[in-house]
């Protein structure tokens, strides 16, 4: 995996009538994918729910593209939700607070494969009754994917920026054990790791929940 993206969608920000809308959802869903919900039969989430994984997904995966492509624009219908396979019955989602790990088991998340462009892409979700957190790769392994979910107490802009990058800056000078790792911004607006320039690193952040992810080889 040589690039990484991630998106988090804060349930209680959302408004699930208006979602239910085919006004709504046709901006981001195409018709093959809103048949996946009705085929499959998922009975685990609403449908206004599915709308917004499948917002996550693909918002994640433009996040991994823009690092190649700087000037693509955010359009959900371009990218196709191919398959969906959800967790096995059984796991329990994340509970609130502060949440970090390495990987996404397959069994403990909603599993996407999408194609954009010439592109296959896969992705992985959490899902619970306040957030959906994506991660996005060009590769179906997350085996070295650091992540971390965390609730904050403001969700002003500016708020939930400083919040997302010390949460990172936190993990990443445990691992690294260097006081002196920052996190900078291109050119092009995606953030960095001043040490370790090589290493993907993607932040999102929506209402009071904030999120970044990781790739370490």
């Amino acid at each position: 995996m040589i690039s990484i993206g991630n998106d988090i969608v804060s349930l209680q920000c959302i408004n699930p009538e208006r979602t239910r809308h085919e006004r709504f959802f046709s901006k981001i869903l195409a018709a093959k994918e809103t048949d996946l919900y009705e085929n499959d039969n998922f009975k685990r989430i609403s449908f206004e729910n599915f709308v917004w994984l499948a917002w996550s997904a693909k918002e994640a995966i433009y996040k991994l593209r823009k690092r190649y492509d700087p000037a693509l624009l955010f359009s959900p219908v371009k990218i196709s939700i191919l398959s969906i396979e959800d967790p096995l019955p059984g796991n329990t989602p994340i509970p609130l607070g502060r949440h970090e790990g390495v990987s996404f088991n397959k069994e403990e998340c909603y599993c996407c494969t999408a194609d954009f462009g010439e592109d296959i892409f896969y992705t992985r979700s959490f899902v619970t009754d306040t957030f959906i957190f994506t991660v996005a790769g060009s590769i179906d392994c997350f085996d070295n994917v650091y992540w971390g979910i965390k609730e904050i107490g403001d969700d002003s802009y500016v708020k939930q920026s400083h919040e997302v990058r010390a949460f990172a800056l936190d993990k990443l000078r445990k691992i690294f054990l260097h006081d002196d790792v920052s996190i900078e911004k291109t050119d092009f607006g995606y953030p960095v790791i001043s040490r370790e320039k090589n290493i993907p690193l993607s932040f999102s952040h929506h209402g009071k929940f904030v999120g970044y992810t990781f790739v370490k080889n």
